[in-house]
Order: structure tokens, then sequence, then C-alpha cells
């Protein structure tokens, strides 16, 4: 190995100068020593911070309170005596008055006798009584005179609490005796409950007339069993509200 001397001292050099250039001559490795392990400013990287976690226990909803978020009300009613405060007799009367029908004329002798026939058959007085008023009606007439002239009539006649109930529900399904033709329009239209969810007496239908019989009467358990087959009452996260006159 070669051994690198100090440079000699110039002439005329004092002995304390050369002393001061032997030390800077020996900081020189040291401050190259700590040059090379020093980090380059263009080479410098810094970590990122990492996120705060959070030790707490998670919060995990009740079974109970998913279930009062998920529920959706659905108010169930009949609607003669209880939607609104009237009989459906009053209205098929007043179809018959905007009619302009002679039919008027035997309104008397047939509410006498069918007024203690429905204490033995609510369902039979029905039957005779759809039968007599809209017999040979035309239909295309009689869904008229429903929408445009017994539809306000309805609504004026509206009661609470049930009225409000179905107002304030997520659905509302009504089931009721009185014809469908005359309930579907005005429900629909004040209420907001589509006609797939009203279900009345079905009237058949021949030539666009009605015939006068009638193939559903949604009376006693026949509105149980309605209810059941409803999809809307019978599906998961709903909860349903019932109203009626009759037990």
């Amino acid at each position: 190995r070669s051994k690198i001397s100090p440079p000699s001292a110039p002439p005329g050099s004092s002995p304390a100068t050369l002393s001061m250039q032997r030390r800077v001559l020996l900081l020189f490795p040291v401050l190259a020593t700590v040059g090379a392990f020093a980090p380059s400013p263009h080479r410098l990287r810094v970590a990122p911070a990492r996120p705060a976690v959070c030790r707490c226990a998670p919060i995990v909803a009740s079974a109970s309170a998913s279930a009062e978020v998920a529920a959706r009300t659905v108010v169930v009613t009949d609607m003669d005596e209880t939607l609104i405060s009237k009989k459906s007799t009053g209205y098929v009367i007043s179809f018959l008055v905007r009619l302009r029908s002679i039919r008027l004329l035997l309104v008397p002798l047939v509410a006498a006798v069918l007024i203690p026939v429905s204490k033995l058959s609510r369902t039979f007085a029905v039957r005779v009584m759809y039968w007599f008023a809209f017999r040979g009606v035309r239909v295309e007439r009689a869904k008229a005179i429903a929408a445009e002239f017994l539809a306000p009539r309805y609504a004026a006649d509206l009661q609470d609490p049930v009225a409000s109930a179905v107002l304030a529900a997520d659905d509302a399904i009504v089931i009721t005796a009185s014809p469908d033709f005359m309930a579907r329009p005005w429900l629909e239209r004040y209420l907001r409950v589509p006609p797939s969810q009203v279900y009345g007496a079905v009237l058949e239908e021949r030539a666009g007339r009605f015939t006068g019989k009638t193939t559903q009467i949604p009376i006693g358990e026949e509105k149980a069993t309605l209810l059941a087959s409803d999809p809307l009452a019978t599906s998961a996260g709903v909860s349903t509200v019932g109203y009626g006159d009759h037990p």
C-alpha cells in the first residue's frame, strides 16, 4: 500500500498554521463517510401516514330495529260504513237516478223485500239488488257514471280514522261488497289505491252489457280468502292494519 504523506509545509509557515492544516485534512475522511450515508434529497421517500383505526366494537343493529325500518304499512279496509259513512245501497240508487231508469219506481218495493232477506243472507240480498239495478245496462255507460258522477260523492263521504290511515300508509287494500266498477275509479283518483288492490263485487258482462249475475261478492269469509291470496298482504316485511264495520 502506498501511503499518502501530507503535503510539505510551504516555506515560511509557522508551527501553528501547520497544526491547523493537519486537523482540516483529518476531517475530510469523516465528512466524506457521513455524506455517503446521508439520504439524498432527490431519493428521499416519506412513508404515507396510516389511517387511524378505531378499536371500538362494531355497531350491529338489532333484529327488531331492522324489522321496524324495513316494515311497510298496509291498511286493509272495508268501504261501506267504514272508509265512507254510507251504505252501498244509497250509491246504487244514485246510479239509477243518473241513469234515469224507470226501475226507480220499484225501489221501495225491492227495499221492503230485501231488508228482511238480508237478515238471513246478506250475500243473497246483494245478488238480488245488483240483478235488479244493473241487468241490461251498458257497461261503458255504467263505468262513465261511476267515474264522473259517483266518484266525487264517494270522496265527499270519506270519514276518519280510516281515510287518514289509508293516506298515511305505504299501501292500501280495499275489500268491499260494492261493485268493483263503482269502487275502483274514485279510490284510485282520490286515495291513490291501485285498481288491482280493490276487491269488489264482479258483475258478469256479455255483449257490452251487464247480465245481472255476480261472479264474486266479498262478504264474510270471502274477504279473508281474498286477503290471504293477495301478494302484497302476504309479503315479508309488511305490517298490516285492518278496519271494518262487521266482525
